[in-house]
Formats: structure tokens, sequence, C-alpha cells
């Protein structure tokens, strides 16, 4: 179903419901300096009624009704979503002199592209080539399925060739099924000859490199006997690296298995690092691999080796090599945290490229080495590290001012922007169009509205837009606009408190079953999980403020005495929070009251956090532990929380300690 169907579909009630008062408040508007709006709010609320009256008329084909609304409507803000909303309804008839009346009365605005985008669908799916091609602008466009389409449209008017070779070659390979729309014309070009062997065995290549064999099988198909079989051949050592320790079945011909040996040691590799370099050298003789080559698998062993805790292969590894890759230094550095190897580390920080060492993650590790390796206080160049990072904004930063014992650094600077400026920002037509758009439930389109004026805005309007979204409420919107502009000390746009008597509500009634569930800790999970989008939806099915899956929402509901009936309640700030805030909380509770651990177990689940604490053995001191997290999304995730927290303390007026004592104490 398509955005705007589905949008249809649940319209009409989400206008009444708005009207009428039903619909619940997303946010409460910070105090803002804009003025009040030129129309009044019970103007504007009989505007969505004849909105509403307009799309019915359209739905019951009552034109002269459909006239009259928007005579009277040529002023508010919707007024061309009106003509779009009735121009759908026949856009499969394709009124091509409508639609050009259309696109040119809407000309650089989003509802314009949007139609456009809908147009060359509508083209492409009827096979009207010549059509499409007059109206596809290939820079401005770049959806898979457009591409297709236009890859179709120029076979058929200039063949096989050239440039359409150029452009079905691209849409060719991927290590994915492609999109439906590209299955024309990769038929017609397969049945002209236009696969050549070498682009079938790239993207089967491809293919099972992503892991994709079904994809890689189907392509084998196209193959001749002869490569079907080497196909084949790759599939198995996928599934069967070990098998390249045969040495002798692909020691004699390197230009015929080069692929598949290379392939099959980075797979054994992920198993068995020993094995994998073992075989690499024996290859190596015989396959003169390019230095490129070289370079990729000896990043690949190194990482292997440190995910395998081969401490003692990883160094001989490197004692031969010269490690330039900051990520694959970072990963070993990260290794000898891990061993407590406090020489090892500050051997890996020194390597690390300059621009890493300077960010307040190293300086804070090499300040801890130094601090490791000569006492506690006995080191000035540690205590100068300390409070280099220690005046930053940051996870590092809040740790080297603890350790110090001075205050953290909060920078907090508002954005220079004037009352003026907001107010014109607040003006624009395409903001306006946002903001209606939203205040009816027509979210698709209200991003799109907002992304499209805000995407060539320089650095002065960017700020200005934030301010006029975080006075609209709209606070996921304000913090996209502030990190556009690059500018990141405006703590108030950047952690709003948003949605702030519900999280006070929340934390009061779940926090006493915790002590640990502060109001922050809400604000910070929310922040980092969706930047207050209370709609937001995860590609893994993740829903509203607090991210949560629908099927722990109903374990959770259930628990917590939650009214919870499907899972679209979810967006519902006041659902989502509760569920969240309670869930957060029994987390806090089989983590014995440990933010960090049931930050990451918010993140990652809770089976994995025991497991990684089942084999760190309460060996590791808590940053140690927090910084060799398996995950850099948990490692990232826990960070942020942990000083988000901080940071929506301080906005709320209290001083509150990053760590606590327990948890500052503790071995893991």
């Amino acid at each position: 179903m398509s955005a705007d169907a589905k949008g249809i579909a649940l319209l009409s009630a989400l206008i009444i419901a708005y009207l009428f008062g039903a619909l619940p408040v997303y946010g409460q508007p910070v105090q803002a300096t804009l003025k009040a709006p030129e129309v009044s709010e019970s103007d504007r609320a009989a505007q969505r009624q004849k909105l509403h009256q307009s799309r019915q008329a359209i739905k019951n084909k009552d034109r002269r009704h459909l006239r009259t609304l928007k005579a009277e409507l040529k002023d508010y803000p919707l007024a061309a979503y009106i003509d779009y909303w009735e121009l759908s309804e026949k856009l499969h008839q394709l009124p091509l002199e409508e639609i050009d009346q259309f696109l040119e009365n809407n000309r650089g605005t989003a509802i314009g592209d949007w139609m456009m985008v809908r147009l060359l669908r509508q083209l492409g799916s009827q096979k009207k080539y010549a059509t499409f091609l007059r109206y596809y602008q290939p820079e401005q466009y770049s959806r898979a399925s457009l591409r297709c389409y236009y890859a179709d449209a120029l076979s058929r008017r200039d063949g096989f060739q050239g440039e359409t070779q150029k452009l079905i070659s691209e849409l060719w390979l991927v290590g994915r099924s492609q999109v439906e729309e590209c299955d024309p014309v990769f038929a017609r070009w397969m049945k002209s000859g236009g696969l050549t062997q070498e682009l079938a065995w790239k993207r089967h290549l491809l293919a099972v490199e992503e892991g994709n064999l079904d994809l890689a099988r189907y392509i084998a198909k196209k193959m001749t006997p002869a490569l079907a079989q080497k196909a084949k051949l790759l599939r198995s050592i996928h599934r069967n690296p070990q098998n390249l320790l045969t040495h002798s079945q692909f020691a004699y011909n390197p230009l015929e298995y080069r692929d598949i040996v290379l392939h099959g040691l980075h797979q054994l590799a992920k198993k068995d690092a020993v094995k994998a370099e073992t075989a690499w050298h024996r290859y190596q003789a015989s396959y003169l691999f390019s230095d490129a080559q070289q370079e990729a698998m000896f990043k690949h062993l190194a990482r292997q080796f440190a995910r395998q805790d081969n401490m003692q292969r990883l160094q001989q590894l490197v004692e031969h090599h010269t490690v330039t890759d900051g990520r694959t230094i970072e990963w070993l550095a990260r290794q000898s945290l891990r061993e407590l190897n406090w020489q090892q580390v500050a051997f890996w920080i020194d390597r690390l490229p300059e621009d890493k060492q300077q960010l307040d993650r190293w300086i804070y590790w090499k300040a801890r080495c130094l601090e490791e390796l000569y006492g506690k206080g006995s080191s000035e160049a540690s205590s100068h590290l300390y409070r280099k990072a220690a005046r930053n904004r940051s996870y590092y930063g809040f740790l080297a001012a603890d350790t110090l014992g001075q205050q953290y650094s909060f920078e907090h600077r508002p954005a220079p922007i004037t009352p003026i400026q907001v107010q014109d920002m607040a003006k624009r037509p395409e903001l306006q169009r946002a903001r209606e758009l939203q205040a009816i439930g027509e979210l698709f389109h209200a991003r799109r509205e907002w992304s499209y004026a805000t995407r060539t805005m320089d650095h002065q309007e960017l700020l200005a837009a934030g301010k006029v979204a975080s006075a609209w409420g709209w606070y996921h919107k304000s913090i996209q606009s502030v990190l556009a502009a690059d500018y990141l000390d405006d703590l108030e746009l950047r952690f709003p408190l948003a949605f702030s008597d519900i999280v006070q509500d929340v934390s009061k009634q779940v926090g006493a079953q915790s002590s640990a569930l502060e109001p922050y800790l809400i604000y910070a999970v929310a922040r980092q999980e969706s930047h207050f989008s209370h709609d937001a939806k995860s590609s893994s099915g993740a829903l509203g403020l607090m991210q949560l899956l629908p099927s722990t929402a109903k374990a959770t509901a259930r628990r917590a005495g939650v009214r919870y009936r499907r899972s679209w309640d979810l967006l519902s700030p006041s659902t989502n929070i509760a569920l969240g805030s309670f869930y957060l909380s029994t987390l806090l509770n089989r983590f014995d009251n440990n933010r960090f651990l049931a930050a990451a177990a918010y993140n990652a689940g809770p089976t994995r956090v025991a497991r990684w604490l089942k084999e760190t053995r309460k060996q590791l001191p808590y940053d140690v532990w927090i910084e060799t997290i398996p995950f850099s999304e948990t490692r990232n995730y826990v960070q942020n929380v942990l000083a988000y927290s901080v940071i929506y303390a301080y906005r709320s007026g209290t001083k509150l300690q990053m760590l606590r004592e327990s948890e500052a104490a503790s071995r893991l």
C-alpha cells in the first residue's frame, strides 16, 4: 500500500479527533519568540474542517462542492494538497495536461516533486516509455525503481548499448535481489545477449559475499557449464571454507581460483584465524596477491585474532606488518584493554593517526595508561591529558572530570539567532505546510515538506528552523536541524525537555520500584532511541519514542498493568514512555540498579549482557568493560545514555554524577 493510501485510510478519524480534542498532543512547545499567528486557532480549525470536507468531496466526486471549498481555502497552506489529492484519484488515467499544470504551479516544492515521482511510477508501470523519457531527469531521481524504468525506456529507444548498457550493468551488479521494476528490462537484456559471463560472475560473487546464496544459485543458471561449476565451487567454499586447507586443489591455477580463495580465506578467518593465516601464507607464494588484497587480508586477520582473543598470534602478526589503518588499531587497543595490558594499550594509541589521537576517547585512555603504568597522581602528563579531555562535554570528558574531581564542562551557548529570524522562518510557506500536515496526521508529507525545505538552508537558516521546530514541539526536527548546522552547543535545542509532564509522572510511578530510574535516564534513552520522534519505526519493527518491539511491549504491559491493545498504541507518547520506563526498570532490577548495564541490555538484550559479564568474570574496571563491549553500537549507546543523563540533569537544574559510587567501584 502506498504512503498516500495509508494516510487516506485513517485521515478522517485523525482530523475529527484533532478538531474535537481527542488526538493526543505530541509535545509541549518550549517558550518561543514567535509572534501570534496571523490566523486564529478557531479560524485554522475551521479551515481544517473544510479540508476534511474537500477530501470527502473528492471521494464522493462532488465537483461542485469541491470547487466551492477550494475557493474558500485558496489562502490555506495546504491548498495545493487539495489539487494533489484530486489529481491522485485519476492519476492512473494520466491526464497529462492537468498534471503538467500542477507541476508548473508547484515547481520547486515537496508536493510537486512527489507528484513527479508518482507520475514516473505510473508511466513506467503502464509502459509509456516515450512519455517517461520526456519527464525523467536522471540526475534528480535516483530511486532504483525509476532507474530501472529509465533503463527499460532507453533500451527500447536506443537498444542495449552505450549509456543503456552502462546503466543496466550498474543496476545488475548488486549482491541482493534488485527491485521488481528491473525484472522486465533484465529479461530483455539477457535475451539480447547483454549479460556477459564476466557480469554474471561478478554478481554471483557479490551475492555470495553478502550471503544471498539463493540469488547466487539463480545467477549461476545464466552461466556456461564450466563457469557454473566454478560458481558451485565458490558456494561450497563459502559454506565450508576449511576445504581450502586442501591446498593442492587450488594451487596450480591462481587466475581461475583467485576470487574463490580470497573469499574462502575471509570466511575461514571468521571461524579459525590461525588456520586462515596458515593457509594464506601457503597461497601467497603462487597467487601473488595485489598489495590491496594483502592489506585487506591483514586487517581481516588482525580483527579476527582480536575477536577470538588470540593475543599471541595477533602480536606475531603485527610484528611483521606496519599497521596504519585507524579502525584496526582501535580494535587492537581495545583488545589490549580487555587484557588489561596497559603497556600495549599505550603502544597502540601512539600508533593511531594523529586526528584519532586527538579525540577525547583516546586522550582519556592515554591518561589512564600513564596512571596505571606510573601510579595515580605521579604523572603530570596524565593530569594534563585528563584536564584536556575534561574540557569537552562528552562521556570521556565527564569521566576525566570525575577523575580530577572537578565540575563538568557543559559549554551551553544558545544559537546566535534573533527573534526576527525565527519569526521570518516560521512564516515560510513550506514550513507552514509542514506544520499543517503534522497537525492533520499526514506525517509522511509533513516530513517531506520539512526535509525539502531544509535541504538547501545555510547555517543560520538551519538554526532558525531548529528554533521553529522546537517551538512547535517537533523535537526530532529541531535536533536534526542543529546537527545539520553543525552547531552542537545549544543544549536547549539538542536536548529538549520533551514530554516533560509524562516523563515526570512515569518516573515517580515506576521509579518507586527502582531507585535508579530517574527522569534524566528516561530522557536520555528516549533521546538516544528516537530523537523524540513519537512515530519513529525502526527496520526491526521497534516503535515510538523509546523504540519498543511490540512483543516486548505486550509482555511488559501485562506485568505493568498498562493498557495495551495493538502495536500502534506505541505511537502514543504516554503509552510508550510508560512501557519503556517499566521495561527499563525491570532491567535495572535485574542488574542491581547498574544503569550502564541496564542501558546495554535495553539496546542489545539482557541475555547478551549476562553472557558478556560471564566472559569477563568480574576482572574489568567499569570503564574498561564499557569500552570493550563487543558491539560498537551498544558501546556508543551506553556511553551516550550516561552522558545524556548528566546533560538532562543539568537542563533540569540538577547536579548529577555520571557514575554512582557503586557503579564506579564495580568490577565486571
